[in-house]
């Protein structure tokens, strides 16, 4: 019978050399296409008040604020000019498109909208 110790070391040195090598592909590809694996994550295009505050690069009040000031002016007035704030509403919960205020951000930014949330009123 021949000596098997260099074939044995040959197939251990293989096998680790797959494991390494899967291992070290698996990694690639998900660092590749962005997966997290234990904390799963998908961009939403629907944002929290808290969310749309941070995007719009405001205070939660003050989201609430031109809301409530927009609110306010078609009470008072039974019209609004323009794009209001745009949120929908679940269990009492307001929820916020992210391409409806990017529309909305460029129509204010556009008329130059100024907003007095303390007394709710529109400045222009």
């Amino acid at each position: 019978m021949q000596n098997n110790k260099p074939l044995s070391i040959s197939i251990v040195i293989l096998t680790l050399g797959i494991m390494l090598s899967s291992i070290f592909l698996g990694y690639s590809i998900q660092k590749s296409t962005n997966i997290q694996t234990k904390n799963y994550t998908i961009d939403s295009n629907v944002f929290t008040v808290s969310e749309a505050a941070n995007y719009l690069g405001m205070t939660e009040e003050e989201v609430q604020g031109i809301i409530n000031t927009e609110k306010s002016m078609l009470e008072e007035t039974g019209s609004f000019t323009g794009i209001m704030f745009p949120y929908f509403t679940v269990n009492e919960k307001q929820y916020f498109s992210k391409a409806a205020i990017d529309e909305w951000l460029n129509e204010v930014s556009k008329e130059h909208r100024e907003y007095d949330t303390n007394k709710k009123q529109l400045l222009q």
